[in-house]
């Protein structure tokens, strides 16, 4: 599946933004012990170090525990193992090929362009997205070097999936009366961010200046770190690509009853110790397969009252949200999707039932539609604008600086050949064609990179990197990019010709806003006042 989606935007470019760079990677001496990392391209490199605990055994499905100590000097050249993960098509099996996967997967990895540096650089810490059920830190487009070149400590890290990292049995919750259950995920994203806090100024990292960034699951993430009490402080600025937003996730009790089933599936009964005991002991392998028949919802993170308190997008409505700069926004053709989701036009459009044809004539009005654009269209709005634009406006009204992006810009090679840029074809075009180059079923693709392309590539490292900065994505040189407000909605539309755009598609993503509310019962966004 990922590999489809990168393949819609291979191209990229190692952009230098006047940083002069580590020659080598020294040893750095944390409190867990001290450190050999590598060299690349001159940008220090640190993979898989341990950020927690291992959960295995007794800490499966429990909360992470304190990083293990180890003596000597430990090698951090290679990735962790990624953490186990149900196969869900050919493609995604391919991306794991040569991955050693094991629970023991709880590690962190760091690219500083100076380890030494006296300057407390930015920080940037990325997580992944794979529907909460695949990805790991290690897949080649996550290379944080051409970012790191940008004057940023770049910093990715392993989270538990699927059923392991979400799973809501009742047991668990008789377990840890008063203490977070269910999100082991988002747990393991939040001990990350504390061992960033705690360590990154050994990397030559800024700890009071940290931008969390994500895409689809991972921007999901960043949503719900941003409404999380438990991530206060962690983080001081978020960017959100193609993080849904106003699509609701599962409460506790309905992703505890298919957790109830799951264990039933292993003759497993019951909601005492001797339950999560059996349930401990089940092999991982045989996890796996049972996801499988496991709804996406119940494996995702829930509504568990403590680290996420209630509905994302209502804690974001009702200002209760981290005190950062948010950035967010989507690409043109997100619809891309659609294949695997299995979403067909009837589903997507019983919610306007005699409405439609209104519906038509609002997306019609620059001109006709195929059933299939508008198909794309709408699914594009509902899921993914709608909720970029909506959020964005919610932490302007909490006193948040807010920016919008639409990503429109289709590489030279691809034109004639795609619709538009599908989901996380922005990806290479905020790290960098570094990684791709190492994956031999992308690497002709990259190569094929034009000047158009690689001026794409340098607008967005330059707007990535500079928000993370000063919390204003805003280059010297690069077109202006307004805050985002409900009374003014400036998006910035990435294209050919990149600029902010007043009101964008504003008037079909309302219809968006008022079906949260009518769901919701909280007041929908005010409509755009331009016309």
């Amino acid at each position: 599946m990922r590999r489809i989606f990168f393949a819609a935007a291979i191209f990229t470019a190692a952009f230098m933004a006047g940083f002069s760079p580590a020659l080598a990677a020294p040893q750095i001496t944390l409190s867990q012990g001290t450190l050999s990392g590598g060299d690349e391209d001159g940008v220090a490199v640190y993979k898989g170090i341990p950020f927690a605990a291992p959960p295995v055994g007794d800490l499966r499905w429990r909360a992470p525990q304190a990083a293990p100590h180890w003596s000597g000097v430990k090698r951090a050249t290679q990735f962790g193992a990624i953490c186990p993960q149900a196969p869900v098509d050919t493609e995604n099996g391919e991306q794991r090929q040569g991955m050693p996967e094991s629970e023991d997967c709880l590690t962190a990895n760091v690219w500083s362009p100076d380890p030494n540096s006296k300057s407390k650089l930015p920080v940037m810490v990325w997580i992944y997205g794979g529907a909460f059920r695949v990805g790991s830190s290690a897949a080649a487009i996550y290379d944080g070097t051409d970012l790191a070149k940008h004057g940023v400590v770049v910093v990715s890290f392993n989270y538990r999936l699927g059923v392991l990292g979400f799973f809501a049995h009742p047991a668990l919750s008789a377990e840890t009366p008063d203490g977070p259950t269910a999100n082991y995920g988002l747990m393991d994203q939040i001990a990350a961010l504390k061992w960033v806090k705690d360590n990154i100024a050994r990397f030559g990292g800024d700890a009071d200046n940290i931008t969390i960034f994500g895409e689809s699951a991972g921007a999901m993430s960043v949503n719900d770190l941003m409404v999380s009490p438990l991530a206060r402080g962690l983080f001081n600025k978020a960017i959100s690509q193609s993080g849904l937003g106003l699509v609701p996730i599962a409460a506790r009790s309905d992703a505890a009853a298919v957790a109830t089933a799951m264990a039933e599936h292993f003759g497993v009964h019951g909601d005492d110790a001797q339950t999560l005991a059996a349930l401990r002991a089940i092999d991982v392998n045989k996890l796996m397969e049972a996801e499988q028949t496991m709804p996406a919802t119940a494996i995702s993170p829930i509504v568990d009252g403590v680290i996420i308190p209630a509905q994302p997008s209502v804690l974001f409505a009702e200002g209760k949200i981290a005190k950062a700069a948010y950035l967010a926004g989507s690409n043109s053709d997100e619809a891309t999707l659609i294949k695997w989701l299995g979403t067909t036009p009837d589903q997507l459009f019983a919610p306007f039932g005699d409405k439609l044809p209104e519906v038509r004539a609002l997306y019609e009005r620059d001109g006709k539609l195929t059933d299939k654009q508008f198909f794309h269209l709408v699914f594009d709005d509902a899921v993914f604008a709608s909720g970029a634009s909506a959020l964005a406006g919610f932490a302007a009204e909490a006193g948040q600086p807010a920016y919008v992006y639409h990503f429109g810009y289709i590489a030279d090679a691809l034109r004639g050949h795609v619709d538009g840029v599908g989901h996380a074809g922005e990806l290479a075009y905020v790290f960098g064609l570094r990684g791709l180059k190492k994956d031999p079923g992308l690497a002709h693709l990259a190569n094929a990179a034009t000047r158009n392309d690689l001026g794409i590539v340098g607008m967005m490292q330059d707007y990535w990197t500079n928000f993370a900065k000063t919390g204003n994505p805003n280059a010297t040189g690069r077109p202006v990019w307004h805050g985002f407000t409900f009374d003014a909605p400036q998006t910035l539309v990435i294209d050919e010709a990149t600029q902010t755009e007043p009101a964008f598609r504003q008037r079909m993503l309302s219809l968006y806003y008022g079906a949260w509310s009518r769901r919701t019962g909280q007041p929908a966004p005010p409509p755009p006042k331009a016309p």
